[in-house]
């Protein structure tokens, strides 16, 4: 009954929007009627615009969705095991294959497909998988995973739910565009975006009952064992993903290099007896995720639950996921680099533990970029303004501590301790680019300096009366006119 209340309210969209139409016309006449030329001149313009809006907003739900194409595609010829197992728990679960298949590099998996007429009319299918998921999981895990998502579309009993859950991502794709756009469709926007709050506070319950249903889909066909644990694993997946994405990945691709081979470094970094505490942490208590009034998902907790009650023997092999795929680290490769491919000529591969140094020399430049700037160019030419008793030049006037209403005191002081860590930066990469130094990183990102211990010499010399003697004296034999670059 919720069901139909909901595709009602999809129609109802039609109804507001010809309503509101209607409405302006009716202004437009009562202003022409009553004899008055300005207010219908106003009346047909705004009005025009706002009509204008509403039918582009009409149009663009009922019009096809532009899901767009990520990751690297991959055909039943490239990756024949992959293929086979989707097409099988396809059939399975009682849909049809997806027309086509990529690798996306997302601890996550999904399946999406172009429709038309608020999801009434559905063709190109897509499954996405998360290269992640491919390295860390088992064949059964991942079967669980990608039912799920099928699963979405196998149950012929819930054909209105389908529906609903198109509807939704039709009204926000309409929202996005409009809000996009002009004036008067914002204007629009906002009339649209009260009837869509309740449009999914009405489908909220649905979405969360078809995950659930998609779930236990997935659990007769995968198993309970494989549910409970591809459940557990994922949030572990994207906490691995996300940490050596954005802590090591992408430093090292911002700073011109690559590992030589990407599948074997991010499997290095989940077998890294550093990461099995952090790990372990988040597998046995995953981050709570609140339930908003409009969120589509159960909590974690609950699906577990649900899927623990089914008690379904397990199927299938239990080798890794990543058994699947022809070349693992081939797929890992074009999975990530695939989207920046137009930089890939000016990076270099090199081994992880190269990467790794020249990723953190990175963050030290970028650390120090300022006070290289403001200084003169060297750590040579700051020593010397600080020996010219111009330590103010080189403090930050543009940051602030707390409210930014402190006195003058704790001001400079706030400028001291980013001066110090400025200066550190650029110490360390005094002694590192002439081999006196060097940096270890583990995977969880924290950054050891393998080399002199110089805090008490940078204290003394960004003091208010200090000295650079001290430093001076652990530079000796360094060249200190260097100045740092990429």
């Amino acid at each position: 009954m919720r069901a139909v209340v909901a595709v009602a309210l999809l129609v109802g969209v039609y109804v507001l929007g010809l309503a509101l139409i209607a409405g302006i016309v009716l202004v437009n006449v009562l202003f022409f009627v009553n004899d008055r030329p300005i207010g219908f001149i106003w009346s047909v313009v705004i009005g025009g615009m706002l009509a204008f809006a509403l039918l582009s907003g009409l149009f663009t739900i009922a019009g096809t969705s532009d899901d767009e194409e990520r990751g690297e595609l991959v055909g039943e010829e490239d990756e024949p095991e992959l293929w086979a197992l989707v097409r099988r728990l396809a059939d399975e679960v009682g849909t049809r294959p997806p027309d086509r298949v990529f690798i996306v590099p997302e601890a996550n998996a999904a399946v999406s497909q172009r429709t038309r007429l608020l999801g009434l009319v559905a063709t190109t299918r897509r499954m996405y998988v998360g290269a992640p998921l491919l390295a860390c999981l088992t064949e059964r895990q991942l079967s669980f995973v990608l039912t799920h998502e099928l699963g979405h579309y196998g149950n012929h009993d819930t054909r209105l739910t389908g529906v609903v859950v198109a509807g939704r991502v039709a009204l926000v794709r309409m929202l996005t565009k409009l809000n996009n756009r002009s004036w008067y469709h914002a204007v629009v926007a906002v009339m649209f975006a009260y009837y869509a709050k309740l449009y999914f506070a009405v489908t909220a319950s649905l979405s969360r009952q078809q995950e659930l249903a998609a779930d236990a889909t997935a659990t007769r066909i995968a198993g309970t064992e494989a549910a409970v644990t591809a459940l557990r694993e994922l949030p572990v997946v994207e906490a691995a993903w996300t940490l050596f994405h954005d802590r090591h990945f992408r430093p090292a691709w911002e700073a011109g290099f690559l590992p030589t081979t990407i599948f074997d470094a991010f499997a290095g970094l989940r077998g890294s007896p550093e990461l099995h505490a952090y790990l372990d942490e988040v597998r046995q208590n995953p981050p709570e995720r609140v339930l908003g009034r409009y969120d589509s998902h159960p909590p974690l907790p609950e699906r577990i639950a649900a899927v623990t009650a089914m008690a379904v023997p397990s199927r299938g092999p239990d080798r890794p996921a990543g058994a699947l795929l022809a070349n693992n680290g081939a797929v890992m490769d074009k999975t990530l680099v695939s989207p920046l491919v137009e930089e890939l000529g000016v990076k270099r591969r090199v081994d992880w533990a190269t990467l790794s140094q020249t990723a953190v020399r990175a963050t030290r430049v970028d650390r120090s970029r300022r006070l290289v700037r403001v200084g003169g160019g060297s750590l040579g030419a700051v020593l010397d303004l600080i020996d010219e008793g111009r330590l103010s030049s080189l403090l930050r006037t543009d940051v602030r501590p707390g409210s930014g209403t402190s006195g003058p005191r704790v001001r400079r002081e706030f400028a001291r301790g980013l001066l110090i860590t400025e200066l550190t930066a650029l110490v360390e990469l005094t002694f590192a680019d002439q081999h006196q130094a060097r940096w270890e990183s583990d995977w969880l990102g924290t950054t050891t300096f393998h080399g002199p211990d110089l805090t008490a010499e940078i204290e003394r010399a960004t003091d208010d009366r200090g000295s650079t003697e001290g430093l001076r004296a652990a530079l000796a034999g360094l060249r200190v006119d260097q100045v740092p670059t990429r």
